[in-house]
């Protein structure tokens, strides 16, 4: 997944000041170089918000289930996009989406649930609190020699690939 630019309050500012002056959202984008729904973005941002809505928000923002609650009722009751509920609420129409579809999953109550969304089943997390067995142990210890070996055996492949020596075709000239 591709990392979100972060732009500077100064940068929204200049591109909502220049769509002022100017009026096209398009020539502004084409001017900055930037993508012409951001201008959208950013101006209605403005609209809505004022200038505290251009102020980028820190990553990881943790958002009480009352407060996704209250902003998926009122989504669903304006019949809002989610880009203009973004605008409103200051939230990424990303994080909007992934609560809609959560709320028509499994209701409201699956809001209070906080699972990260790059969490992997049996990768991480807590570990058991009672010994492994023998053969738990075995079994482990086979997953991490096999893998040991398998990484081995593509550095070797790797490693013969680089050393390979270029061989000049020579022939040899014909008998006749």
């Amino acid at each position: 997944m591709s990392q979100q630019i972060k732009y500077p309050f100064a940068y929204k500012m200049q591109a909502v000041n220049l769509y002022e002056q100017n009026g096209s959202k398009a020539e502004v984008a084409r001017f900055l170089g930037i993508c012409p729904s951001l201008v959208d973005l950013w101006v209605q941002q403005y609209y809505l918000g004022g200038t505290a809505a251009l102020i980028p928000k820190p990553n990881g923002i943790k958002y009480d289930p009352q407060m996704r609650i209250s902003i998926i009722e009122d989504l669903q009751n304006k019949r809002v996009s989610l880009r203009e509920a973004s605008a409103i609420f200051g939230v990424s129409s990303r994080t909007l989406g992934r609560w809609l579809q959560s709320v028509e999953d499994g209701g409201f109550s699956s809001l209070f649930d906080r699972v990260p969304s790059n969490y992997v089943p049996g990768m991480g997390g807590k570990k058991k609190e009672e010994p492994l067995t023998e053969l738990e142990q075995l079994r482990e210890e086979n997953m991490r020699l096999r893998a040991e070996l398998d990484l081995i055996k593509k550095l070797n492949a790797l490693v013969a690939n680089r050393c390979k020596p270029t061989r000049k075709s020579v022939r040899k000239p014909s008998k006749d």
